[in-house]
Protein backbone atom coordinates (compact mmCIF):
# COMPACT_ATOMS: atom_id res chain seq x y z
CA UNK A 1 0.00 0.00 0.00
CA UNK A 2 2.88 2.51 0.92
CA UNK A 3 4.32 1.34 -2.28
CA UNK A 4 1.28 2.77 -4.28
CA UNK A 5 1.05 6.02 -2.04
CA UNK A 6 4.93 6.52 -3.06
CA UNK A 7 4.35 5.98 -7.11
CA UNK A 8 1.02 8.11 -6.78
CA UNK A 9 2.74 11.05 -5.15
CA UNK A 10 5.55 10.74 -7.65
CA UNK A 11 3.37 10.27 -10.42
CA UNK A 12 1.56 13.86 -9.77
CA UNK A 13 4.48 15.56 -9.09
CA UNK A 14 6.11 14.90 -12.16
CA UNK A 15 2.87 15.72 -14.19
CA UNK A 16 2.44 18.84 -12.30
CA UNK A 17 5.93 19.95 -12.31
CA UNK A 18 5.76 18.85 -16.34
CA UNK A 19 2.42 20.23 -16.87
CA UNK A 20 3.94 23.59 -15.45
CA UNK A 21 7.64 23.25 -17.34
CA UNK A 22 5.44 23.27 -20.82
CA UNK A 23 3.35 25.82 -20.16
CA UNK A 24 6.08 27.69 -19.20
CA UNK A 25 8.15 26.93 -22.61
CA UNK A 26 5.23 27.45 -24.88
CA UNK A 27 4.73 31.19 -23.37
CA UNK A 28 8.06 32.18 -23.81
CA UNK A 29 7.33 30.46 -27.52
CA UNK A 30 4.50 32.50 -28.03
CA UNK A 31 5.60 35.62 -26.49
CA UNK A 32 8.91 35.45 -29.17
CA UNK A 33 6.89 34.77 -32.31
CA UNK A 34 4.36 37.87 -31.07
CA UNK A 35 6.54 40.68 -31.30
CA UNK A 36 5.11 44.60 -31.71
CA UNK A 37 6.38 44.20 -35.10
CA UNK A 38 4.88 41.35 -35.87
CA UNK A 39 1.52 42.63 -34.74
CA UNK A 40 2.02 45.97 -37.00
CA UNK A 41 2.90 43.66 -40.21
CA UNK A 42 -0.63 41.88 -39.34
CA UNK A 43 -2.80 44.91 -39.06
CA UNK A 44 -0.49 46.76 -42.05
CA UNK A 45 -1.41 43.81 -44.07
CA UNK A 46 -5.30 43.49 -42.97
CA UNK A 47 -5.31 47.29 -43.65
CA UNK A 48 -4.15 47.21 -46.84
CA UNK A 49 -6.05 44.64 -48.29
CA UNK A 50 -9.55 46.13 -46.76
CA UNK A 51 -8.74 49.61 -48.93
CA UNK A 52 -7.81 47.17 -52.22
CA UNK A 53 -11.14 45.58 -51.49
CA UNK A 54 -12.63 49.26 -50.93
CA UNK A 55 -10.91 50.39 -54.12
CA UNK A 56 -12.23 47.70 -56.22
CA UNK A 57 -15.83 48.37 -54.99
CA UNK A 58 -15.99 51.83 -55.63
CA UNK A 59 -14.54 51.33 -58.97
CA UNK A 60 -17.17 48.74 -59.71
CA UNK A 61 -20.52 50.99 -58.47
CA UNK A 62 -18.81 53.99 -60.74
CA UNK A 63 -18.54 51.36 -63.88
CA UNK A 64 -21.69 50.19 -63.15
CA UNK A 65 -23.33 53.70 -62.84
CA UNK A 66 -21.59 54.92 -66.11
CA UNK A 67 -22.90 51.54 -67.84
CA UNK A 68 -26.68 52.65 -66.60
CA UNK A 69 -26.12 56.19 -67.34
CA UNK A 70 -24.95 55.13 -70.97
CA UNK A 71 -27.95 52.47 -71.52
CA UNK A 72 -30.41 55.16 -70.54
CA UNK A 73 -29.09 57.43 -73.03
CA UNK A 74 -29.56 54.92 -75.36
CA UNK A 75 -33.09 54.22 -74.61
CA UNK A 76 -34.24 57.49 -74.35
CA UNK A 77 -32.30 58.42 -77.61
CA UNK A 78 -34.38 55.24 -79.58
CA UNK A 79 -37.82 56.36 -77.64
CA UNK A 80 -38.71 59.43 -80.19
CA UNK A 81 -37.95 56.72 -83.00
CA UNK A 82 -40.92 54.14 -81.55
CA UNK A 83 -43.05 57.38 -81.18
CA UNK A 84 -43.00 58.12 -84.48
CA UNK A 85 -44.38 54.85 -85.64
CA UNK A 86 -48.24 54.46 -86.41
CA UNK A 87 -49.98 52.89 -83.40
CA UNK A 88 -51.44 55.79 -82.78
CA UNK A 89 -54.66 54.78 -84.24
CA UNK A 90 -54.33 50.57 -83.31
CA UNK A 91 -54.25 52.50 -79.74
CA UNK A 92 -57.42 54.54 -80.22
CA UNK A 93 -59.14 51.25 -81.76
CA UNK A 94 -58.49 49.52 -78.57
CA UNK A 95 -59.50 52.48 -76.20
CA UNK A 96 -62.83 52.07 -78.19
CA UNK A 97 -63.26 48.21 -77.91
CA UNK A 98 -62.75 48.77 -74.10
CA UNK A 99 -65.16 51.33 -73.28
CA UNK A 100 -68.06 49.15 -74.97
Amino acid sequence: MFKRATWLGVGFTLGVGTTVAVARKARQQLDRYKPPALVDRVTTTISTKTTTLKDQVVVALADGKAAAKEREEALRTERPRLESTPVDGAVAEHDERRRS
